[in-house]
């Protein structure tokens, strides 16, 4: 698919904030024996945008040229999130182009029908060849994937490019569902949890109704009995005297 937007070249006036008010984007495009400040529609670019992935070759058309790019880099305004600046890359046309491609997926992973959670932690694949042999997305079926199974980067045909992301990395995998820790250890502390007969409850626990009374109970009381032994002590005391 082809896809053309029409650039200006800008020199230093207006200035970036004055061509946004213009309805205009401020931009860069460099690369093979180019490079000048340009300025595009903002409308034609959303448009362009809304269609193309970080990949698609572009057809620039700037004083009655063609120049075929890439975009490179495009910044956003962190209020708004609309496009205030944009940088394309024309590449020389007997080099390779280093580009990263996006992944999309398709399908409905047969894991899912046992619970299991497909997880993408890959989202493009770095990839180095001719301009025009450049995918503009990776298309992947996780149809067949079920619980445990994954794609890798090895795995995937593309003709005419070198894969530059290392071949083990997993793509898309689909994993079982987490399950709840529902046993509760007998550690001190622990709601639920009795001591045993005669054993002092943990810091902070609760005996169970019924339960014997703890030694630390038994402790407790220990000093009321040293308590009543004093005044025998004492007349003993006289009685020596």
């Amino acid at each position: 698919m082809s896809y053309t937007v029409h650039v200006e070249p800008r020199g230093s006036k207006p200035n970036p904030r004055a061509l946004r008010r213009q309805g205009r984007i401020p931009g860069v495009l460099y690369g093979h024996e180019v490079h000048h400040p340009i300025a595009v529609d903002a409308k034609e670019l959303e448009k362009l945008l809304a269609r193309i992935t970080r990949s698609s070759r572009i057809t620039l058309i700037m004083d009655g040229k063609q120049l075929p790019a890439f975009i490179k880099e495009i910044q956003y305004d962190p209020l708004t999130d609309r496009v205030i600046h944009i940088d394309f890359y024309h590449p020389a046309p007997d080099r390779p182009v280093t580009i990263d491609v996006p992944v999309r997926l398709h399908g409905e992973p047969a894991g899912r029908k046992e619970g299991g959670v497909l997880q993408l932690l890959r989202d493009v694949v770095k990839v180095r060849g001719p301009m025009d042999a450049i995918p503009e997305i990776i298309e992947i079926d996780v149809t067949n994937l079920g619980i445990g199974q994954a794609v890798h980067v090895n795995e995937l045909k593309l003709e005419g490019v070198q894969v530059l992301t290392p071949g083990e990395a997993t793509i898309v995998t689909v994993v079982a569902p987490r399950k709840e820790e529902v046993a509760v250890a007998a550690a001190p502390g622990v709601e639920g949890v009795v001591p045993a007969e005669g054993a002092a409850p943990a810091e902070g626990a609760t005996p169970a109704a019924g339960a014997a009374p703890a030694a630390a109970e038994k402790a407790a009381a220990a000093p009321a009995k040293a308590e009543e032994k004093k005044p025998a002590e004492k007349g003993k005391e006289k009685a020596k005297k």
